[in-house]
């Protein structure tokens, strides 16, 4: 599949249980593309299958609302009372008139001080904004304002763009505790590395607060027992070649359990190899083949840790 057939499905995949994740999985693609161009079209069709990706829900046409130009402070009201089907034509003539970056920078303050349970808040919106130059001046302008609609509303984004002081931390706190505790299907990773991918957007209290939650996130106990895992880093003398790091996201992609998180683990694991230095490689390599499923992989319980308030 070509990245315009990709990111013509991506735009059109909708929530099942909370968020979308069709455009972050599709960006994702295209930023292991170019980090591996070695892999062939059949690699993809694999890797895709294996994500799920063919199976996700799909919509064709944007919703149905009535066309009328709403100021954008209007925009935000309908937003946060889930005023639906209002919220979609609010959120294009918003759109349309400003730019969905606009959007996007609105509600990057409360994303970054409240990511949510796995960082969807946080990474979901940058993704959206990364990828509002493909579908703005394109053909699924439509499609993808519903899919921001929608994510704002899955998010229940105040109306105002103050967000609450959140615990600070700092780059190398925030990877240090995303490497050590990864969490469900890496989401602490996908969301650390979509904060670096970002951060000259972000604000310097912004990025601290993103940060912070990352470290908070990591050191939270997971209800879900099979997601308190603790990486042992393999004491490695030797620097890693990237060969090392494309066999493990190989075997990720093509035999980790199905799930489109496959997709945006790979990418946020390629990323983080490329961003940080050499010492956290073998703790990269460890979480992609822990999540492949295939190997010994160091890691340990983390049963015994404070268990997480309901």
């Amino acid at each position: 599949m070509d990245m315009e057939s990709l990111f013509a499905r991506a735009v059109g995949i909708v929530a099942e249980i909370h968020h979308s994740h069709g455009i972050k999985a599709a960006l994702a693609v295209r930023h292991l593309r170019h980090r591996f161009p070695q892999w062939s079209d059949g690699f993809w069709d694999a890797a895709l299958t294996r994500a799920g990706w063919f199976d996700a829900p799909t919509v064709h046409q944007p919703a149905v609302t009535a066309d009328r130009e709403v100021r954008p402070e209007r925009a935000r009201m309908a937003i946060a009372r889930s005023v639906v089907p209002h919220a979609y034509g609010a959120v294009r003539s918003w759109g349309v008139a400003r730019g969905a970056e606009e959007i996007v920078a609105f509600y990057i303050g409360q994303a970054c001080t409240s990511p949510g349970d796995l960082g969807h808040r946080l990474s979901i919106l940058l993704a959206l904004g990364e990828a509002s130059p493909i579908y703005m001046d394109g053909p699924h302008r439509g499609l993808y304002l519903d899919r921001l609609t929608e994510f704002l509303l899955a998010c229940r984004f105040e109306a105002s763009d103050e967000g609450q002081a959140a615990h600070a931390a700092s780059w190398h706190e925030a990877c240090a505790a995303a490497l050590a505790h990864p969490g469900f299907f890496g989401h602490h990773l996908i969301t650390l590395a979509w904060i670096g991918r970002c951060r000259a957007r972000l604000s310097p209290e912004q990025l601290q607060s993103a940060l912070g939650w990352v470290v908070d996130a990591a050191r939270r106990s997971s209800p879900d027992a099979e997601d308190n895992v603790e990486i042992v880093s393999p004491a490695i003398q030797e620097a890693m070649a990237d060969s090392v790091l494309q066999q493990a996201l190989e075997e990720l992609l093509l035999e980790g359990t199905s799930n489109i998180h496959l997709l945006t683990l790979a990418d946020a694991i390629a990323w983080l190899w490329s961003d940080l230095e050499e010492p956290a490689r073998p703790s990269l390599v460890a979480i992609a083949r822990f999540h492949a499923g295939g190997g010994k992989v160091p890691v340990s319980s983390a049963a015994s840790r404070p268990r997480r308030s309901s």
